[in-house]
């Protein structure tokens, strides 16, 4: 066996658990910044505040692109810009689709 595959065989067996964690922590990451929505907009996205919007059933394209915007600051507002600068692109889509169809995708 050559040294470059051994050094590669070394690497990918050093890596792989470490790949399996970053996965797991993104997971958990996510799932604080889920309860933080449901906090406010509720378990399934309804909610009996009429100063917070009901996401239950929002169309999820349209939730992205207004979490987008809350990022950017082209949608200012007070809460939501600083919550949405907390979010990845994909976990935009993962609060998207669970305010959308009511639970978590795996």
């Amino acid at each position: 066996m050559s040294v470059m595959k051994i050094k590669l065989a070394v690497f990918i067996f050093v890596l792989a658990p470490l790949a399996g964690q970053v996965t797991q922590l993104q997971a958990q990451e996510s799932q604080k910044l889920l309860h933080m929505c449901i906090a406010c907009h509720g378990e399934d996205g309804s909610n009996n505040y009429s100063s917070i919007p009901n996401l239950k059933g929002q169309n999820a394209a349209y939730m992205v692109e207004q979490l987008k915007q809350f990022k950017s600051g082209q949608r200012p507002d007070k809460t939501m810009s600083k919550v949405a600068k907390l979010l990845t692109e994909e976990q935009m889509q993962q609060m998207a689709n669970y305010f959308y169809t009511g639970k978590e995708q795996h």
